[in-house]
């Protein structure tokens, strides 16, 4: 053994120095391929990380040579261009609208819009500043809050306009890019903003689920909207609503109540075509003037007897008018039982719709998408004298149409939007626009919801009045200030005004200037419920002051009468 160990392993360690030098031999090649493979690999992630970027919430869509030269938004430029709004609430109280309610404050969101002549402005819910007494504005990841100002309102489709004077503001701040077009169902969208929780900014994700005309809750107003199924909560309302690119489709508004209803995670945005008509509306007369109507209350001829009584033929269909408000545009040229068959060409079905790119839509959408002031032609079918009917067609000035009991508290004399209370006190008795304001202060935000303690006369009103002419509101004797003058009338309030003085009581304007004209011995005011209270002329203008001061009231009337 000790003559042969050594040869021995001599022998093996030159075995394994020849396989070592082999099999290195044999990984030279093997190197080079990994280090393709490497590449390969590294390629493929930056090809995987543009696409979960374009997938992603946060950048537009760009060109190639926009990634050349780094100019794609990454998802936190999307975020920067989402600010918190801080807003301190005065809102009045209608039913003493000699005062206000105590101050209140809330927080929402926002994000900016650069029009077209270059004006940077931001966008919000018109819920979230009314009654504004003062407006701030913070950015994404900074601490200083800016004041800004609110320069046009639309109640209608609850949006509203801010603008910040600061130039240093701006800086930094890159507007959204607007979607053209409505959202395909199903497209994923992302709610971007500031809801209740915590206080950073909020992202959740969702789907399209229905684009369809939608009851906006501000106004009472039917409109375009679009139905997701991300969750939009108190503190989302104004923020943006972005699709996998990043483009703006839409501004978080509402979402519908499982108070009632079986629902989990409905909520509506505002379309963009809906934004933009009320941009441009602002571009074009620098206030919101509305969106289009004809003011026509129509019924659906799905009955065969009707349509056969009305006149119409095999292949036509349409929706007969039952009336047509008197302060709307239609008044004395569509009459009742006149059948619409088309607005501009766009056939009318016998349930009312239309055509529309996502399946079939009411056909006041037609009407909205003009705006007030421009004219549409609409194809009637009207019965004459001898029974027979016959086809006519008619251009149309389109006008806002605002309800008997107006969302506003403006009146027919104020501008649209306008929340100033008014009133006119004569003799101790306290007159105001009967109006949905008025109601919610009366009777609280859920009026609605418990109508049984609401006056009967004024629900009728409510879901069955109708305007007798362009600058008509029903008037309300709200209370009765206390003296010797009105004892016998304390136990008088809720009561809708018919005349004065025997005149027809067109507005509150109206009452006020009867009364400046009343030169007879008597206040003579008789009420809808057929109620009259009588005042002595004289003895009213005598107490009238005395009875300001002990109720602490600065004026008989507000500021615009």
């Amino acid at each position: 053994l000790v003559h042969v160990l050594p040869g021995y392993l001599a022998l093996r360690c030159s075995e394994l120095m020849a396989k070592i030098v082999a099999e290195r031999c044999q990984k030279s090649p093997a190197t080079k391929t990994n280090a393709s493979q490497s590449k390969a690999r590294k390629k493929a992630k930056a090809k995987q990380c543009k696409a979960e970027t374009k997938a992603g919430f946060g950048p537009r869509a760009s060109s190639d040579r926009d990634c050349k030269n780094k100019k794609k938004r990454v998802g936190g430029d999307i975020h920067s261009s989402v600010l918190k709004l801080f807003v301190s609430h005065c809102k009045p109280n209608y039913v003493q609208p000699w005062c206000s309610n105590a101050q209140t404050s809330s927080t929402s969101s926002a994000f900016p819009l650069k029009l077209a002549s270059g004006e940077n402005i931001l966008v919000t819910n018109a819920h979230s500043v009314e009654h504004a007494a003062l407006v701030q504005v913070k950015k994404h990841l900074q601490e200083q809050k800016w004041v800004a100002q609110v320069i046009s309102v639309a109640p209608d489709c609850d949006l509203a306009l801010l603008k910040v004077p600061s130039p240093s503001f701006w800086k930094g701040l890159q507007p959204l890019d607007i979607y053209s077009g409505l959202p395909n169902l199903q497209d994923v969208v992302a709610v971007v903003g500031y809801p209740t929780g915590g206080e950073s900014l909020s992202v959740t994700q969702g789907v399209v689920s229905r684009v369809d005309l939608v009851e906006y809750a501000q106004s009472g107003s039917t409109l375009l909207g679009i139905q997701i199924d991300a969750a939009i909560n108190s503190g989302n309302s104004g923020g943006p609503v972005v699709n996998k690119s990043g483009a703006l489709v839409g501004v978080a508004f509402q979402n519908l109540s499982d108070e009632d209803e079986d629902t989990e995670n409905i909520g509506y945005i505002i379309p963009c075509e809906v934004l933009m008509h009320f941009v441009n509306d602002y571009r074009r007369h620098g206030r919101f003037t509305g969106f289009g109507s004809a003011g026509i209350s129509f019924q659906t001829l799905e009955q065969s007897g009707l349509r056969e009584w009305l006149g119409l033929t095999k292949g036509q269909s349409g929706v007969r008018v039952k009336s047509v408000d008197a302060s709307g545009p239609a008044f004395g040229i569509v009459k009742p039982n006149d059948v619409i068959l088309c607005v501009d060409g766009h056939q009318i079905g016998n349930d009312g719709t239309t055509s529309f790119p996502r399946g079939r839509i009411p056909f006041n959408y037609l009407l909205q998408k003009y705006y007030c002031g421009e004219s549409c032609e609409l194809t009637l079918l009207r019965k004459g004298e001898s029974g027979n009917a016959g086809k006519l067609k008619l251009r149309l000035t389109l006008q806002r149409n605002m309800p008997f009991v107006s969302p506003e508290a403006g009146g027919p004399h104020g501008m649209p939007g306008s929340m100033t209370p008014r009133y006119v006190i004569v003799g101790g008795l306290v007159f105001v626009p009967f109006s949905r304001p008025y109601l919610e202060s009366a009777y609280g935000e859920d009026w609605a919801d418990d109508p049984s303690k609401v006056n009967v006369e004024l629900l009728s009103l409510v879901s069955n009045g109708s305007k007798e002419g362009p600058d008509h509101e029903p008037v309300l004797l709200t209370s009765v200030l206390a003296s010797e003058l009105t004892l016998g009338c304390q136990g008088m309030g809720s009561e809708v005004l018919d005349t004065f003085n025997g005149i027809k009581v067109r507005n509150l304007k109206h009452l006020a200037d009867i009364e400046d004209e009343s030169q007879g011995k008597y206040l003579h005011f008789t009420f809808k419920g057929k109620d009259d209270i009588v005042l002595d002329s004289s003895a009213a203008k005598k107490a009238l002051s005395a009875i300001l001061s002990q109720n602490m009231i600065h004026a008989a009337r507000s500021k615009e009468l």
